[in-house]
């Protein structure tokens, strides 16, 4: 699918959509929970979806009622498959490694090409570290794996925090059912603490009490088990960065609903990112409005705990006057997409000055030109340069636009109904 996007000021409400991160874990945890769950205001996407369908190839039985998901998984993992594809979802590979490892029988996980390239050696050697067997397919510390389920033993183990925050969400999620007390020890600094933070309130959300000290290590006592909850999710922050960064780069003003004004996502942290740039915001209740600026100005950032906002980040930072430093992102080049360099090329592309490097990316803002962009089959690379097509000089066409529905199908649409010039060609 070919989109392009032309200078259009925007004006109106858009209502977010459900939290991407929080949907995944509710759903394993009304996997895992004994009773019925019901999920209301549930994510639909590509990766969603590859979460549902994957617990239901473990035993789960889920079924949509309207706007509501009901889970009946009583806690028990009872393979119907021996494989199971996630597609590229990395969220839905990681949490479903962990489930297997407490099935009753083995289990391959596969995904696609680009997710067979996104390393998980670190998850490996924990689930080592419980007494689960697992190995690699093809290539020592990647997807496809095949995990051998069984009982986990609990205990002491040890892991990185620096490839991936879900490699500690997984453990911690099925850390229940050890056979004794767990502890999970982070050997260096945990990125992506915000991550860790929501998996912790869904798992106290859900019954089970978890020890944190400072993100280091993790104590879940045994025996615990999770209870089942009638949730509702909240809206996502992470795809309401983009349409706020449509409003800056514009000097647009347009409000953005659904938001959780006491949300535990780290990526509300785009809004002080925003002021700092000479975004106005205000905020009442759920409601968030924000005021472009015609003035804005770069800034310097690390944004270890916050790399799913660099691509939006890096939007605003383009039309900003001045540089734009963004360090601690070494982490992007494991996402959907190398995200340093498919930046770096898209901006290139749009007349605008950047510098890389293995842990940063320089943005010196300008007048980007509309021009064809990759995506790279990378759902934040889609949406960023197509909210960038909204200030560039000419038309923007996005290649590859279907990886929004990776995450916010309805992202173009909702451009549309607040003003967005977009067409199909």
């Amino acid at each position: 699918m070919r989109v392009e996007i032309k200078p259009s000021k925007i004006k109106g409400e858009i209502k977010v959509p459900s939290s991407k991160s929080i949907t995944h874990r509710a759903i394993i945890l009304g996997f895992l929970a004994s009773g019925k769950t019901i999920l209301e205001n549930f994510l639909i996407s590509d990766d969603v979806l590859y979460t549902i369908s994957g617990c239901q190839m473990l035993g789960a039985k889920i079924k949509q009622n309207g706007k509501k998901l009901i889970i009946d998984g009583g806690g028990e993992i009872k393979p119907l498959a021996d494989s199971i594809f996630v597609g590229n979802s990395g969220t839905t590979a990681r949490f479903l490694m962990g489930l297997a490892s407490i099935s009753n029988r083995q289990i391959i996980i596969k995904g696609s090409g680009q997710l067979e390239k996104r390393p998980i050696r670190d998850l490996l050697c924990a689930l080592n570290q419980l007494g689960i067997k697992v190995e690699s397919l093809k290539k020592e510390g990647f997807l496809p794996v095949k995990i051998y389920g069984g009982k986990i033993n609990g205990g002491k183990i040890k892991i990185s925090g620096k490839i991936s925050s879900q490699f500690v969400s997984s453990l911690l999620l099925i850390s229940p059912f050890a056979e004794k007390d767990i502890q999970i020890i982070v050997t260096d600094k945990l990125e992506s603490k915000p991550y860790v933070a929501l998996t912790l309130d869904l798992m106290k959300a859900f019954g089970v009490k978890v020890k944190n000290n400072n993100f280091q290590k993790f104590i879940v006592p045994a025996p615990q088990k999770y209870k089942a909850q009638k949730y509702k999710i909240e809206g996502d922050y992470s795809s309401a960065a983009y349409l706020f960064a449509g409003a800056a780069i514009t000097g647009s003003q347009i409000t953005v609903s659904g938001l959780s004004p006491n949300s535990l996502q780290g990526d509300k942290f785009f809004l002080e990112i925003l002021k700092r740039m000479g975004c106005r915001i205000k905020k009442q209740g759920k409601n968030i409005a924000i005021k472009g600026s015609a003035a804005l100005s770069g800034i310097s950032l690390a944004m270890a705990n916050y790399p799913d906002l660099v691509p939006p980040l890096a939007v605003t930072a383009a039309f900003a006057r001045g540089e734009t430093k963004i360090s601690n992102i070494k982490r992007l080049k494991y996402k959907e997409s190398n995200r340093i360099k498919a930046l770096a090329s898209g901006f290139k592309k749009m007349g605008i000055k950047v510098k890389t490097g293995r842990d940063f990316l320089h943005i010196f803002g300008g007048e980007p030109k509309g021009t064809k962009i990759q995506s790279f089959d990378d759902h934040r690379i889609a949406m960023a340069f197509s909210i960038a097509g909204l200030g560039a000089e000419g038309g923007t066409i996005i290649e590859n636009a279907e990886a929004i529905n990776k995450s916010y199908p309805n992202f173009f649409n909702d451009l549309k109904k607040v003003g967005a010039k977009i067409k199909y060609v």
